[in-house]
């Protein structure tokens, strides 16, 4: 069996001596002790540090699929160890089962063991689920998947032949999620055999490590959500006392992702030593009355109906009035960070970075509006610029905000800062592309995406002509014709991966594990699509 990197083709055999299994696997344990890696590694890193091994320790060659799995196993048990087990998922494959003797039924999720005792998998879903897994008999990575997406787990211990265990780095690296992976010594689909007392290891593999501080995303976003109930909300902003204040409330309550005060709240619990649940709540607040400041005024000046399933603000009182609880808003998300508790020197921080994100903000709606008002097709650069000051902005304000008042390095902010970029670039390029392979988005619309920008940099001179009239004219079906005849959505997919490609670079720099591990599962459940 064989295995394919960008570098070479390699076998996935794995010793089947014990003695050399261990040596390996103690010896790879022993050097990532060493040279302490910060997780995750990417199959291309994996495959460098198994050649570094091969040659320094004279390795056959034939094991180096083996040896990157040991890798990959060393990286992430210290990370693994620090999970409960009640937060881990433990995978065993059906082929462990005895043939001739199993009575296990199937459901939906895999085999339902009998426990008769006639092969290694009884005693090991046993010890498993006494000490708090979910434990699992199933083939593929379907059901690990879904229990990943769902963040009902937060760690993966997976055993399978080297095959399988591919696959599922693939699954779980999507999401940056820690993973272990034990293969098994005899391969064939039926009746194979595993190393029980590895597994064994693995699986009881616990410790307290204050130096390592996960977060957990379904509890934080839960957390940031539950401030947007009307009581909450009123005991931080006070009882509304006129009919503008009372409207502001209203649009807070309704509905939407929450996802800048989740950011906002991620970014602040991963840095703060002691995180104080009221100035959570003022900072992940202040965001939002930002946020749906500028969809009230984006729903002016997009001529837009509907939001969240509703009339508009401005369709159900005018234009006047919307802008005014817009601005209303704005002033609100500047005073509950002016007024907070924090110090003066913080509150100024805070400030400075909230005002540079509105400033920015508007500049690249202003260029929207600006390009639509004349007509013009932006340029690429142009479109990507655009993209910064107005998408990329709101990432920025939201996680440099709770770093900031968490107290991360300049280092971290700087990083931080380069990824809010690079993410909120390729989430309007995501945006963009999957409205014009669903309906044509906004190309018939307000007559704005990037496709139309990424058309104008392929376009060959002599049809640029083509390309404005038929912009200028509405003629929607010679601009489709063009864009799917350049082969621009396959471009614009192949911009938005390099784009998500530079955004994980960018998290390489971020020496806090836990907000980096959280950021890059993140990226994986936003852009799982195109990971």
């Amino acid at each position: 069996m064989e295995a394919k990197t960008s570098q070479s083709i390699f076998s996935l055999d794995v010793p089947s001596e014990k003695s050399i299994r261990d040596q390996i696997r103690l010896s790879v344990e022993s050097h990532f002790l060493k040279i302490k890696v910060m997780p995750p590694v990417s199959h291309e890193g994996l495959f460098n540090y198994a050649t570094a091994l091969i040659g320094a320790k004279k390795w056959e060659e034939r094991y180096r699929a083996f040896i990157m799995v040991c890798c990959g196993n060393a990286i992430w048990q210290s990370v693994v160890g620090v999970i409960p087990f009640n937060r881990r998922i433990f995978l065993l494959p059906q082929c462990l089962r005895n043939t001739a003797y199993c009575k296990a039924q199937k459901d939906e999720l895999g085999l339902l063991c009998g426990e008769c005792g006639n092969c290694s998998i009884s005693g090991l879903l046993r010890q498993a689920e006494n000490l708090g897994y979910v434990a699992l008999v199933t083939e593929g990575t379907t059901i690990t998947t879904r229990l990943i997406e769902s963040g009902k787990v937060d760690a993966v211990i997976g055993v399978g032949c080297m095959e399988v265990l591919q696959k599922m780095f693939a699954s779980v690296s999507k999401y940056s999620i820690p993973g272990i992976g034990i293969p098994l010594t005899s391969c064939g689909c039926v009746d194979t055999t595993a190393d029980s007392d590895w597994i064994k290891q693995e699986i009881s593999n616990f410790h307290e490590d204050p130096s390592i501080r996960l977060l957990n995303l379904n509890y934080l976003k839960n957390k940031s959500s539950s401030i947007f109930g009307e009581e909450q909300l009123i005991r931080i902003l006070g009882i509304p006392k006129s009919q503008t204040e009372s409207i502001a409330l209203k649009s807070l309550l309704s509905g939407g992702q929450r996802l800048r005060p989740f950011l906002t709240a991620l970014a602040y619990e991963a840095f703060a030593d002691e995180p104080d649940p009221a100035i959570l709540n003022i900072l992940a607040l202040s965001v939002e009355c930002f946020h749906k400041a500028s969809l009230i005024h984006d729903d002016i000046e997009d001529n837009d109906d509907m939001r969240y399933g509703v009339a508009t603000l401005h369709t159900q009182l005018g234009v006047p009035v919307a802008i005014n609880v817009g601005d209303y808003l704005i002033g609100e998300g500047y005073r509950i960070l002016a007024e907070s508790s924090l110090p003066a020197e913080l509150i100024r921080e805070g400030i400075k970075i909230v005002a540079r994100g509105h400033r920015s903000l508007t500049i690249g709606q202003g260029a929207e509006l600006i390009s639509i008002y004349s007509n013009e097709i932006l340029s690429l650069e142009e479109m990507v610029e655009l993209f910064e000051n107005k998408t990329s902005a709101a990432f920025k304000v939201s996680l440099l905000l709770g770093a900031t008042i968490g107290g991360a390095s300049e280092s971290i902010l700087e990083g931080l800062s380069r990824f809010s970029k690079l993410i909120g670039i390729a989430y309007q390029i995501k945006d963009d592309l999957s409205d014009y392979q669903g309906h044509k988005g906004d190309i018939a619309i307000r007559k704005f995406s990037i496709l139309l920008a990424m058309l104008k940099e392929k376009l060959p001179d002599n049809e640029m002509d083509i390309m404005i009239t038929a912009y200028k004219s509405d003629d929607f079906d010679v601009l489709y014709n063009l864009i799917d005849y350049y082969q621009i959505p396959g471009a614009t997919r192949t911009l938005l991966i390099e784009t998500i490609d530079e955004a994980k670079i960018c998290l390489d720099s971020i020496s806090n594990l836990g907000l980096k591990l959280a950021l890059y599962e993140i990226l994986g459940k936003i852009f799982k699509e195109y990971i």
